[in-house]
């Protein structure tokens, strides 16, 4: 077990919002029990995947809040169309019950006419013993006593089925406005049973939808706390790794004159003698300004950071070769050329302490030999390395 305390967590964050909390073991302190660089960059991917699935949750937080808020709206409009439905219905209820009632009353009202008839009838007979309409001819005289009794009877007669005829009319009239209620009435009620289960769904869909924001809720806080542990984690490993790179330094460092690392924090980038200085390039090697020194190692030979940074470039450059950059914060950093194809041993992204080796010697680019060209740049302006590493205690 590293003395950094391996964390065994479960990074798969966006599966599941179980975690376990780091716990560090002590071990001897041994160059090798220091975090490695890939354990950086697991620890970064493990921060960075949890940093993902929180906003992730966010934003479905955002969507799920959203659709609350349409289900709510939704169900607030189903359930006004089954109160209005159910309201008409109701009112098509009791005007069927009316008309029932008128209806019933109306039919009333024609069988006692027709009783009243049916009696008139029965007792003009009994008096007379025959038809009074024939009795009237019996009895009459002559022509105009005939007529008299002949307008007498067709107005009694008329009458009698004036009335028997205006309350069947009326009673025929009601039930065809009855049977009109009831298939009204049995319309909406089809149309308001819908709507209930229309509105039961909505309130089902609300209800799921507020249940699903409540549980993404409490999933975002889960992983907020997952993203808490794995930063942590990543802050404890990135801490152990720069004092695993310190011991590590020293130990490779302990055997090399050229490369003892000055009380401020500095060292020299490469063993080698100066075969270009700073500034106007010497008669016969080219009339530009040159940027930094160079060193004249052989190939392959190491180089190191200058001072403790984070690599910030390793690229190609048609002039510069391969190259590469340290920066070490306020904006100063410093600038490594010519290395050889397949030479970096550091990448973009990795933070290296003093004296550890970036690459190598090489001869890409526009050069005319195995040397590293080095630059220190303040502020995007390059400076006179020579001067610059005496004030930091190195000497080139």
């Amino acid at each position: 077990m590293r003395i950094w305390g391996r964390l065994t967590l479960a990074v798969a964050v966006v599966a599941t919002t179980a975690f376990i909390v780091p716990v560090a073991a002590p071990a001897p302190a041994y160059a090798d029990d220091y975090p490695s660089w890939s354990d950086v960059e697991a620890a970064r991917n493990d921060e960075a995947a949890a940093a993902n699935a929180v906003a992730w949750v966010r934003e479905s937080i955002t969507q799920l809040a959203a659709e609350v808020e349409r289900t709510r709206v939704d169900l607030e409009a189903k359930s006004q169309k089954w109160m209005e439905l159910d309201a008409r219905y109701r009112a098509k209820q009791s005007e069927t019950a009316t008309l029932a009632a008128q209806a019933e009353e109306a039919g009333a009202r024609a069988s006692e006419a027709e009783l009243r008839a049916g009696q008139w009838a029965a007792q003009v007979v009994k008096t007379t013993g025959s038809d009074p309409t024939l009795q009237l001819f019996v009895e009459a005289d002559d022509a105009s006593r005939i007529l008299s009794a002949i307008g007498v009877s067709s107005r009694v007669s008329q009458h009698a089925n004036g009335l028997y005829e205006s309350a069947e009319q009326e009673r025929n009239t009601a039930q065809s406005l009855t049977r009109q209620s009831e298939t009204a009435q049995a319309e909406l009620q089809q149309l308001e049973a819908d709507a209930a289960v229309a509105m039961a769904e909505a309130q089902a869909a609300s209800e799921a939808a507020a249940a699903a924001l409540v549980a993404q809720q409490e999933r975002q806080a889960q992983l907020e706390q997952m993203l808490i542990v794995l930063t942590e984690r990543r802050a404890v490993t990135e801490a152990d790794y720069r004092v695993g790179e310190q011991v590590r330094l020293q130990e490779k460092l302990s055997n090399i004159n050229w490369a003892q690392v000055s009380a401020s924090g500095w060292v020299r980038p490469s063993a080698g003698w100066i075969s270009s200085y700073y500034g106007n390039r010497a008669a016969g090697v080219g009339s530009s300004d040159h940027q930094g020194v160079d060193l004249a190692g052989g190939c392959w030979t190491p180089v190191l950071a200058a001072a403790s940074g984070t690599v910030t470039n390793a690229s190609w450059h048609w002039s510069y070769g391969y190259n590469m950059t340290v920066d070490h914060g306020g904006g100063l950093r410093t600038f490594y050329a010519h290395m050889p194809s397949g030479g970096f041993t550091a990448s973009v992204g990795q933070w290296v302490e003093v004296g550890t080796q970036i690459g190598h010697i090489g001869t890409t680019g526009s050069s005319t030999g195995c040397h590293l060209h080095f630059e220190v740049r303040t502020g995007g302006t390059t400076t006179d390395p020579i001067p610059f590493l005496a004030a930091q205690g190195v000497y080139l």
